[in-house]
């Protein structure tokens, strides 16, 4: 015969079990808190900075929906000064390469462009001259190199700053002569470099006629019915690639025919030609440069090597 259980028992029972309840659901709610805690106070990337959204009804985290990303920097870059400092630094080759060109001493040059800079608020790297236009504003040049060599032909026409002029005359292989005619191309960019190599190749006996070489003049350049002595080859091939993109490609004439009109004329029957001969000449060296397409920097000019 099985025995009843009494009212207090079954009571003290279910109060036991309500106890145990509370405490077990106390304590798990206690634990998700700390991991959520824990999870918060996680240090976040900036770079993935993001917004969770939390369901209180259901309690429970939802994942994070793609508009509610933030990209942000996780750490700003450092800020670079483009100032003059930085330009001299940056092209120190370059400037010291255009001073030995024009017969300066690169330490005046320095000099005289920190002087420039003090006496300028505006900067603009095409002009570390600070070459100005007839409104007093800093002209800006296609780029540095361009800029360089206006301030150097300033610097030539101004005569304030001592030259020490030394004539070279150039005695060395073609190849140079090729390669600084397509570097100075690259400066010009309204040029053509496989028509300029073209037109000094048939102009120099592809760079070889020792005559023109002892002028640094490998274009023919005339003047007075003489040719045009240069004190190095360096100025010698950088006048000839600055001509023709100022005279002759600046003002429109870019096919041999009309090159050629101005440059080595002929007259048939009255009308002003370029000459057969020479654009035959010209022509048939185009054949030979067709292929020079790399390009040409500072350092395989500093670094060339002598055949």
């Amino acid at each position: 015969m099985k025995s009843k259980v009494s009212s207090p028992k079954v009571l003290n029972i279910v109060l036991c079990v309500v106890i145990l309840l509370i405490f077990v659901l106390t304590i798990g709610t206690r634990t998700n808190a700390e991991v959520l805690t824990d999870n918060a106070s996680e240090v976040i990337p900036l770079s993935r900075e993001i917004n969770y959204s939390i369901n209180i009804l259901n309690n429970k985290l939802l994942e994070p929906d793609e508009s509610d990303i933030e990209i942000t920097s996780e750490e700003s870059e450092s800020e670079i000064i483009f100032n003059l400092d930085y330009y001299i630094n940056e092209y120190i080759i370059t400037i010291k390469f255009f001073s030995e060109l024009f017969d300066y001493n690169y330490e005046d040059i320095i000099k005289d462009l920190k002087n420039k800079e003090l006496e300028n608020y505006d900067f603009e790297y095409t002009n570390i001259g600070y070459l100005k236009n007839s409104n007093n504003d800093l002209e800006k040049y296609a780029n540095f190199e361009y800029g360089l060599i206006e301030y150097f032909y300033q610097l030539n026409k101004d005569k304030n700053i001592k030259r020490e002029v030394t004539y070279r005359p150039y005695k060395g292989n073609a190849k140079y002569v090729e390669d600084l005619i397509q570097y100075f191309s690259e400066i010009y960019s309204n040029v053509d470099k496989i028509s300029l190599l073209s037109i000094g190749a048939a102009e120099s006996g592809y760079y070889k006629v020792k005559y023109m070489l002892k002028y640094n003049n490998v274009y023919g350049g005339m003047s007075n019915k003489k040719l045009i002595k240069h004190n190095n080859i360096e100025q010698g091939t950088l006048s000839f690639v600055r001509l023709m993109s100022r005279n002759y490609y600046g003002k429109g004439l870019n096919t041999l025919e009309s090159i050629g009109r101005v440059y080595c004329p002929v007259i048939e029957n009255g009308i002003k030609k370029a000459s057969p001969h020479w654009k035959n000449l010209v022509t048939k060296a185009r054949n030979e440069y067709n292929d020079y397409t790399d390009t040409i920097t500072i350092e395989d000019l500093i670094n060339r090597e002598e055949i």
